[in-house]
């Protein structure tokens, strides 16, 4: 075993399509989150925020895009060469066999992107991303939630959001909500819209499967996904993400129609939540849909993994919950200000994502390295005078 705690992986007889699914099935075994392949590359594999090499030679780059068509379909490669960016989900399932290394039943999901670009000495090249997503969706009371967000993470109605950047556990937070949803009130009726599907939601034993409609495929796009759903009675709809002004504003109207929807975006603060959705709109309307928002909001989380000195990642996350009188507070200023508002209530609560990264630094949790991740070399200078 390897420092990383990684060996290479064995390709046996060499590499093809069959051994590479084997490969991507050994990653989702060994605790991989993301497979990065590039030609004239080793197979490169992110584990535990790490990223490490995992294949004992380096790919040529005619070989991968063979490996491309096989693994999906030769129309596939010229759509990538024409400039255009793939973005699509893969599954492999297990049968009596136990081809890949799949048990019978079991099944493996992958998020995958295919982009092309220069890579190295490699001209133009394509270059696959999957993203490893477990098979078994986490059980909420295992994320390790704040009693007090975990006491409102399914209000009957409005929006929650869950923001953060790439990689931060956004959708698995979500799909576990969604499950706790359907296993402690199946009298909801559970919704997705999403870009790709990437957790499978429904089991046997429910009384009604959630309907996963995927863009693309299944619905043109977001927005259209949630009208759609207004005339569905849904009870949950959950929304890949708030990333433009028709999903935004439909959403909205989703939450004002007595319906929870659970949502993404990319914000670094719960304040910040505001002067992004809102300033989607023409300046005219910005009022309008503020005061709108606010009224369906019920909670804002922006979570962060850090690495932890043991090889794994925690979870740390700041939050806000919308209640009476935050509301009522805020409906007394300009919505302009609202954000400032919320994230001073979190600083002065000592709740903020780097209070918690210190904590973990001072205790031993996380390296000096990991903590310069997410606090400034002034704001650690404010934590060691203690004015933070």
């Amino acid at each position: 075993m390897s420092a990383s705690g990684l060996e290479l992986y064995d390709f046996g007889g060499g590499l093809n399509a069959d051994t590479l699914r084997g490969f991507m099935v050994w990653c989702a075994h060994n605790n991989v989150s993301d497979i990065h392949l590039q030609g004239d590359n080793h197979f490169v594999v992110g584990r535990y925020g790490r990223l490490l090499r995992a294949s004992p030679f380096v790919v040529a780059d005619d070989t991968l895009s063979k490996l491309m068509d096989e693994v999906f379909t030769p129309e596939l490669r010229p759509k990538v060469r024409g400039g255009v960016a793939v973005d699509r989900a893969m599954q492999l399932d297990g049968d009596m066999t136990g081809r890949w290394g799949l048990n019978r039943g079991e099944r493996i999901r992958f998020r995958v992107n295919l982009l092309q670009g220069t890579a190295g000495r490699q001209d133009s090249t394509i270059a696959w991303t999957l993203r490893v997503i477990p098979s078994d969706i986490p059980p909420l009371d295992s994320l390790g939630l704040e009693p007090d967000l975990m006491a409102n993470l399914l209000p009957a109605e409005g929006i929650g959001l869950w923001g953060g950047i790439t990689g931060s556990g956004k959708s698995t937070s979500l799909a576990a909500s969604y499950r706790y949803c359907l296993d402690t009130d199946p009298d909801r009726k559970v919704t997705t819209k999403e870009d790709p599907i990437e957790f499978i939601l429904g089991r046997s034993g429910d009384v009604l499967p959630p309907l996963q409609s995927q863009v693309g495929r299944d619905i043109p796009d977001f927005a259209s996904g949630i009208r759609a759903d207004l005339r569905r009675a849904p009870s949950v709809i959950g929304v890949g993400e708030m990333r433009d002004r028709e999903t935004i504003d439909v959403g909205i109207r989703a939450g004002q129609l007595g319906h929870l929807m659970l949502s993404t975006t990319h914000i670094n603060s719960p304040g910040e939540v505001f002067p992004r959705l809102i300033n989607e709109f023409p300046h005219e309307s910005r009022d309008a849909m503020a005061w709108s928002l606010l009224g369906v909001l019920q909670y804002v989380v922006v979570q962060r993994l850090l690495r932890t000195t043991d090889g794994k990642r925690v979870a740390v996350r700041e939050y806000i919950l919308f209640d009476y009188y935050l509301r009522e507070k805020l409906a007394g200023m300009p919505w302009s200000q609202w954000g400032a508002h919320i994230n001073n209530i979190i600083r002065l609560e000592k709740r903020r994502i780097v209070d918690q990264a210190w904590q973990l630094f001072r205790t031993g949790r996380i390296a000096e390295s990991e903590l310069a991740v997410v606090m400034s070399p002034l704001q650690r200078r404010e934590f060691e005078e203690g004015i933070a």
